[in-house]
């Protein structure tokens, strides 16, 4: 998963890095809030890690422009010395778990795979099968079975589809699925990820009537919604956040 730690101390955020990078996690590391909120302009995270104190702002005010802008995304506080009155006002704020500094490796990894699950954006290992709605996806085969058709995608188009339903209504930045579905490579213009997006919306015929609408966000990436029937013309389908980007 790709996990923001907001982490003014340099020595613990290199720990807390290496312990996110053995788990399987990506981490990018910030010293302060402000250039992580610049950033979520551009870039979405499935997690953020932030110290109490964020270099820049307390930890609730990063919570709340957190939320501002990307609505919905996991939070855990680090606390240096917790006391109970400090983790039930972090609580209030919007936090969705509290761990002491120094951390514990086992510990904090079994709480961000706990909270990741329970947000719903972590995909148990070796699971050859996902189901969304009616939307099946077989790793073994790389198809998706919908509605008795089945679709063949390229490992491409599947890795990027099965992305896209694992963030269902959260907008993903391009950055995401570069470093998700081309494994960072820097070689990949940004028009291959819209063929790519535009295949995947022509062969999972992802369209209002059959319950999903796959959005493109100007400058920023894309965004799968489900479309409930009484939305189906289109009139009640809830947009992404116009601070994040603008439809196209």
């Amino acid at each position: 998963m790709r996990i923001a730690l907001i982490e003014p101390d340099l020595r613990h955020a290199e720990l807390v890095g290496r312990l996110l990078f053995a788990g399987g996690h990506a981490c990018r590391h910030f010293v302060a809030s402000t250039p992580f909120i610049t950033v979520t302009s551009n870039e979405s995270f499935d997690l953020l890690i932030t110290a109490a104190w964020a270099g820049d702002l307390p930890a609730e005010d990063v919570i709340a422009h957190t939320r501002s802008i990307l609505p919905g995304l996991p939070v855990i506080v680090l606390l240096a010395m917790p006391r109970e009155s400090e983790i039930v006002s972090l609580l209030h704020a919007g936090a969705d778990d509290c761990l002491a500094k120094p951390v514990r490796g086992p510990e904090m990894l079994a709480r961000v795979d706990a909270l990741l699950r329970r947000a719903g954006v972590c995909r148990p290992p070796n699971r050859s099968h996902d189901s969304f709605g009616d939307y099946v996806f077989d790793t073994a085969h790389g198809e998706v079975r919908f509605q008795g058709h089945n679709a063949m995608l390229t490992p491409k188009e599947f890795h990027l589809g099965l992305l896209l339903f694992v963030n269902l209504s959260r907008p993903v930045s391009r950055a995401h699925i570069l470093e998700t579905v081309w494994a960072r490579r820097r070689d990949v213009r940004s028009r291959t990820i819209d063929t790519h997006a535009s295949r995947l919306r022509t062969k999972l015929q992802l369209r209002p009537e059959n319950g999903y609408s796959l959005i493109p966000l100007y400058g920023y990436g894309y965004q799968l919604n489900e479309v409930f029937p009484a939305d189906a013309d289109g009139s009640s389908i809830s947009e992404p956040d116009e601070r994040i980007a603008e439809t196209l």
